[in-house]
C-alpha cells in the first residue's frame, strides 16, 4: 500500500512504473492534499491494518515541509511506517530540515536523493539511497544519515550500481546498536532509604553488591540497568521514586514511564492487566514470590493417625480376624489335648478362650506364652501365628520408624484459606506492593485473610513488622505466620536458624508465582532496540549469575546433618492409649475385686 504527494513528473513517472502488469501486485492510493489542514493526519489519511505502511513524500511538492513537520509532531517517524523522502539537495536542505526534527531510533525512513543526470546516459537517473534515524532528539540524539547504495534508473527499469557501505549486511537495530550521544531517563525504585537523600548517596546504596536482602528487586533491577548502558554505551540519568506505583499505572516509577518523564524504569514489575494498555513487557528479568512463613506449632501437630497409617482399614480388619482364627484353633487345640492326648502330656487346666486371644495379641506384639502347645497341629497352628506376626510386625516398625524419623512434623495448614480459619496470628512485612495486593486483588481467600486476620489488628503497632524482626518472631513463637517477600526475608532464615529449625518451617504461597518484566512505554521507540540486548544479557548467563546472586527463591533443608527427635506431637497419643488401659485395668481390678466379696457373702 503507498501513498503520495504529488509533485512534478518524477511523480507521474513512479506511479506509472508500479502501475506495469508485469510489476508485482501492489495496493496504492493517491491522496492530494487539496488544503492546508493537517489536524488528524494519522486518522485521515494513514489509517490502516498492516504492519508496516509506506509512504512516498515527493520533496519538490511545495507542501511537503509542512506534511513533515505535521509528522514529527505527531511522532510518525516510527517502524510502523516505511517513509520514502525523494528530492535533490538543489531543491531541499535535507540535513537542515530533518535535523531538529522529531525521528525516533526505530524509525524506517530512506532519503533518495536524485543527481541531475548526464545527457550521454541515454535518460537514466542516479539515485543515491540514505538510511535515515536519530537516538532521540528530546534527549540529545543528532540525525544519522548513512549512505547505503545508488541505483541508476530509466524508463523501464532500475539498477543498482554500488553500495557505498556495509550497511546492507547488517540488521535494521545492527546498524543502531549504540546510542552514545543520548542519555537515558531511567526511574529507579528505593524503598529501604529515603529518597531525599543526595543523589551520589543513592547511586553509593544502589551500586553495592552486599546485604542483598535489603531493596533486592530494585537493586537488582539497577544492576540490570548499569549492564544495559554498558552495552548501548548510553549515559543515564536516574530519577528516584518510593515505590513502584500507587495504582496499577499511577505515580512511582511505573507512573513515570506511563508520562514520558522516564524512558525506562530500572526496577522490573509484574505485567498486570491494567499496565499493559498503556506499557510494553519487554522481557523477563525477575521473579516475585510472596510466601507466609510459619513454624509447626507445638499443640497443631498431635496425631496418633500416625500409628495406623501403615496399613488401610481393610488390611487391620483382615488381620485382627487371623489372630481371632488362630485364638480359636489354640483353644480348641489345648482343649483336645486336655481330652485325648497322654496324661503326661496334658496341661494341668484347659486356658480360656480369652487366654488365648491374649497369646495371640501377644505374639503379634513379637511376645512369647509360656503356654504351648503339645500337639503336632497345635504346634502347626503356634507357628502360623508366630510366621505372619513376624512379617506383619517387620513391615509396621520400620514403615513408622521411617515416617518418624524422615522429616520433622509439618502443619495441615497448606493454603491460604486453612490459614485465615486457623488461629494462628499473623504479621506482614510493610511493602508497598503487598498493601497493594491486600486492596485490589479479587481472590475471596485473601479477602477471608484480610477479614479475620489483619482488620482485626489494625490498630495493632506489631502487625506490619520489619523483615528481621518477623523472621526472629517466626523462629522464637512456634505458630506466628510472618508474610514476607521471599528475595528480602530468606536471608534472615539462612542467617538465625539452625539446620534443624529451617526443616521445622512451613510455607504457604501467599500470591501466585509471578515473573517481573522490564517495561517501556507502549509507543517507545527503545522497545525493540532494548529486548535485544536485555535477550543478549539472557543468553551469556549474565542474567542468571546476577539472579542467583541477589534473589534467593528457595531454602534449602538438609535433615541429614541432624538427628530428629520424636516430640510429645507423636508420643502424647501413646501415653493416652497407656493411661487409657492402666485405668481399665484398675477398673476391672475393682470390679473382680467386688464380685469377689460378694460371692464369699452370699456364701
Amino acid at each position: 500500500m503507498e501513498y503520495s504527494v504529488q509533485a512534478g513528473n518524477w511523480t507521474l513517472q513512479f506511479a506509472q512504473q508500479i502501475h506495469q502488469p508485469h510489476q508485482q501486485p501492489i495496493y496504492y492510493q493517491f491522496a492530494h492534499l487539496s488544503d492546508w489542514n493537517w489536524e488528524h493526519l494519522e486518522q485521515r489519511y494513514l489509517d490502516h491494518a498492516q504492519p508496516t505502511l509506506a509512504i512516498y513524500v515527493d520533496l519538490k511538492c511545495m507542501r511537503s515541509r509542512s506534511l513533515l513537520a505535521e509528522a514529527s509532531r505527531t511522532r510518525l517517524f516510527n517502524q510502523h511506517y516505511h517513509w520514502v523522502l525523494h528530492g535533490s539537495s538543489e531543491a531541499f536542505s535535507f540535513y537542515e530540515f530533518f535535523r531538529r526534527t522529531n525521528i525516533s531510533i526505530d524509525a524506517d525512513v530512506d532519503y533518495v536523493k536524485q543527481h541531475v543526470p548526464d545527457s550521454g546516459d541515454g535518460g537514466a537517473v542516479v539515485y543515491t539511497v540514505y538510511d535515515v534515524y536519530s537516538n532521540g532528539n528530546h534527549i540529545g540524539g543528532q540525525l544519522n544519515m548513512t549512505v547505503n547504495y545508488e541505483l541508476s534508473c530509466n524508463r523501464s527499469s532500475c539498477d543498482a550500481i554500488r553500495y557505498l557501505s556495509s550497511l546492507h549486511l547488517r540488521s535494521k537495530y545492527g546498524n543502531r546498536e549504540q546510542l552514545r550521544d543520548v542519555v537515558l531517563r531511567v526511574a529507579t525504585v528505593v524503598t529501604q532509604r529515603p529518597i531525599s537523600w543526595p543523589t551520589e548517596q543513592l547511586l553509593q546504596f544502589l551500586n553495592e553488591i552486599n546485604d542483598t536482602h535489603i531493596d533486592g528487586i530494585a537493586r537488582f533491577g539497577f544492576q540490570l540497568s548499569l549492564i544495559l548502558r554498558d552495552l548501548l554505551q548510553c549515559g543515564m540519568n536516574f530519577t528516584f521514586k518510593d515505590r513502584w506505583s500507587y495504582g496499577d499505572y499511577n505515580g512511582g516509577s511505573v507512573g513515570a514511564v506511563v508520562d514520558g518523564t522516564a524512558d525506562i524504569g530500572s526496577a522490573p514489575c509484574l505485567a498486570t492487566p491494567g499496565r499493559l494498555h498503556l506499557l510494553s513487557a519487554i522481557i523477563e528479568t525477575g521473579y516475585f514470590r510472596s510466601i507466609c512463613l510459619f513454624r509447626t506449632p507445638h499443640n497443631a501437630g498431635i496425631r496418633g493417625d500416625v500409628f495406623l497409617q501403615p496399613f488401610s482399614a481393610l488390611v487391620w480388619f483382615l488381620f485382627a480376624g487371623i489372630l481371632l482364627l488362630i485364638a480359636l484353633m489354640l483353644w480348641l487345640a489345648f482343649y483336645m489335648e486336655s481330652r485325648r492326648m497322654h496324661r503326661s502330656w496334658r496341661l494341668e487346666f484347659v486356658p480360656s478362650l480369652l487366654s488365648t486371644c491374649l497369646i495371640s495379641f501377644g505374639a503379634a506384639c513379637s511376645q512369647s506364652s509360656a503356654l504351648t502347645p503339645r500337639s503336632t497341629g497345635g504346634r502347626l497352628a503356634y507357628f502360623a501365628l508366630f510366621l505372619i506376626s513376624f512379617i506383619m510386625y517387620n513391615y509396621y516398625t520400620s514403615v513408622v520408624v521411617s515416617s518418624l524419623l524422615s522429616s520433622p512434623v509439618k502443619s495441615k495448614i497448606q493454603t491460604v484459606q486453612q490459614l485465615a480459619e486457623s488461629s494462628l496470628t499473623v504479621g506482614l512485612e510493610p511493602l508497598s506492593f503487598t498493601k497493594s495486593y491486600l486492596n485490589y486483588t479479587q481472590r475471596p481467600e485473601i479477602h477471608l485473610l484480610s477479614k479475620r486476620k489483619i482488620e482485626p489488628q489494625s490498630h495493632n503497632p506489631e502487625l506490619w513488622l520489619p523483615a528481621k524482626q518477623g523472621i526472629l518472631r517466626v523462629r522464637d513463637r512456634p505458630g506466628y505466620v510472618f508474610i514476607f517477600e521471599a528475595s528480602s526475608g530468606y536471608v534472615y532464615v539462612e542467617r538465625y536458624y539452625t539446620q534443624q529449625e529451617i526443616c521445622d518451617l512451613n510455607e504457604i504461597l501467599f500470591r501466585p508465582e509471578l515473573l517481573l518484566y522490564t517495561h517501556l512505554h507502549r509507543n517507545s521507540s527503545y522497545k525493540e532496540l532494548v529486548r535485544l540486548r536485555l535477550l543478549r544479557v539472557l543468553e551469556t548467563g549474565i542474567y542468571r549469575k546476577h539472579r542467583n546472586w541477589w534473589a534467593r527463591m528457595k531454602l534449602h533443608c538438609y535433615s541429614q546433618n541432624f538427628v530428629i527427635t520424636v516430640g510429645m506431637e507423636y508420643v502424647a497419643p501413646l501415653f493416652f492409649m497407656l493411661l487409657c488401659g492402666y485405668l481399665l485395668v484398675l477398673l476391672l481390678l475393682l470390679l473382680e475385686l467386688a464380685w469377689q466379696r460378694y460371692v464369699q457373702r452370699s456364701d
